[in-house]
């Protein structure tokens, strides 16, 4: 049994309810690509025209009336979707949502005139538009749930960044959007995709000024993959010739120093991670095995910390492995022996004959 209080609370709530439903069930309609739509503010929203109606959209945007535009440019695009003045009513729609904040349906709106009017004044305009979304998601814009915040949605700045590179693949904005969606995908940790992506900008935009970017941008991803335990070593060794590439192709460039840097990390990374090896090696006795990775330490830079180590590992180990291995005598034995030979030939020749 309820207590008195709570009960006269439901029958409280119960009573509003039910006073609401039918304004509801009058006010609200539901229209695909629309959403839920009030229309107990719809009256004298609609004109007998295509082009009354878009001067009802000016007069009340003039007004500072966003809301009421934003009906009005529904009905013109709704009523009159082939009208000469409805690319511009679906352009205004991206700009009213976009005006309130909801960046998602602007993107969504502006999709709609970039898809239906693609010979349209505003087709660029649209674009930029999706393209300012775009980097509002890149940067943390998170997914909304009825304004609210409910996570970040780096899956949207790819879906936007696509659209844009889709539409127009030699616009203007092609070679940004593409570079920005191997970012998404990078920020995504999905570093094989985004390189994939940067290289695409590589290949299709090679003569834009961020066609620079992208090739630091590889290296820059592999570098990240070689420090998640799914990816295996080749990852470091694309990031150092990815690297290598930049500085080959944009000697000029303000990423040189950082370029250089990341490769020496990466560089005495895979030394130390090689040493290692050869040391885990040696501890398992396993002599062939670590003579071939300290050899490959003192290959990679003998005068590093690391390659001096190895150097003396190497010589320690030769001659317990060099049988096993197939390996030539060294080069000190030759030399002697070679002496000996010498001394030999030259003795003969002064015997008496």
């Amino acid at each position: 049994m309820w207590p008195p209080f709570r009960f006269a609370i439901w029958i409280l709530a119960l009573e509003i309810w039910l006073a609401w439903l039918p304004w509801v069930q009058g006010a609200l309609v539901w229209r695909p690509g629309e959403g839920w739509m009030d229309e107990s503010t719809g009256a004298g929203l609609s004109a007998s025209s295509s082009r009354d109606q878009l001067e009802i959209v000016h007069k009340l945007e003039a007004q500072g009336d966003y809301e009421g535009a934003l009906q009005a440019s529904r009905i013109l695009v709704r009523k009159w979707p082939f009208s000469f003045f409805a690319p511009e009513a679906q352009f205004k729609i991206g700009l009213y949502l976009e005006r309130r904040g909801e960046f998602w349906e602007a993107n969504k709106a502006y999709d709609k005139m970039v898809e239906k009017y693609p010979n349209s004044p505003f087709f660029d305009e649209a674009l930029e538009h999706k393209f300012k979304i775009g980097n509002l998601y890149l940067s943390g814009e998170p997914k909304r749930l009825w304004r609210i915040p409910v996570g970040s949605a780096m899956d949207r700045a790819v879906q936007i960044f696509e659209s844009i590179v889709k539409a127009a693949p030699y616009g203007r904005l092609a070679p940004e959007a593409q570079f920005r969606l191997g970012l998404a995908k990078e920020k995504q940790k999905k570093f094989a995709e985004a390189v994939t992506e940067y290289n695409k900008v590589l290949e299709r935009y090679a003569n834009s000024p961020v066609a620079s970017e992208a090739q630091y941008q590889i290296g820059y991803a592999w570098m990240q993959a070689s420090r998640e335990p799914e990816y295996d070593q080749t990852a470091a060794q694309k990031a150092i010739e990815a690297f290598q590439d930049f500085l080959v192709r944009y000697p000029d460039s303000e990423k040189v120093e950082a370029a250089k840097g990341h490769i020496a990390r990466l560089q005495a990374k895979e030394r130390e991670g090689t040493f290692a090896i050869a040391k885990f090696y040696e501890e398992q006795h396993n002599l062939k095995a670590a003579f071939i990775y300290y050899s490959d330490v003192v290959r990679q830079d003998p005068d590093s910390e690391e390659g001096r180590l190895a150097k003396k590992k190497v010589e320690e180990l030769r001659p317990r492995v060099e049988k096993d291995l197939g390996l030539p005598e060294e080069r000190s034995k030759s030399v002697e022996n070679d002496k000996q030979a010498n001394a030999k030939t030259s003795d003969r020749a002064n015997l008496p004959q």
